[in-house]
């Protein structure tokens, strides 16, 4: 009981109304005169993707030279297990099959 009495305290953290909105619709009169960037179509919005695409490449964090070693050597040493496993089971798949037959 004391546990929804401090739920009922604790203040909204949202400013929206439960229902969602608050923001305006793009292409709307409103959105134009705040000022909200009418979107584009087709072929004139491929600069802006390309634009956005090295922005994105540029905050990208590249794994180091020791990093990718690493990284490799976990997926060979992975494969290699994976592989003698794969291999062991189809032996004795195999040789039950023959006895079978």
């Amino acid at each position: 009981m004391a546990a929804e009495e401090h739920d009922e305290e604790r203040p909204r953290l949202s400013a929206t109304p439960p229902g969602g909105g608050g923001g305006l619709a793009p292409g709307t009169p409103a959105a134009a005169a705040a000022g909200a960037p009418v979107p584009r179509k087709g072929l004139a919005r491929f600069p802006g993707f390309l634009r956005a695409s090295w922005a994105e490449l540029q905050r990208v964090r590249w794994p180091d030279r020791t990093q990718v070693a690493q990284g490799t050597g976990v997926v060979l040493v992975f494969c290699a297990i994976a592989g003698l496993f794969l291999g062991g089971v189809d032996s004795l798949a195999s040789e039950l099959v023959d006895l079978i037959i």
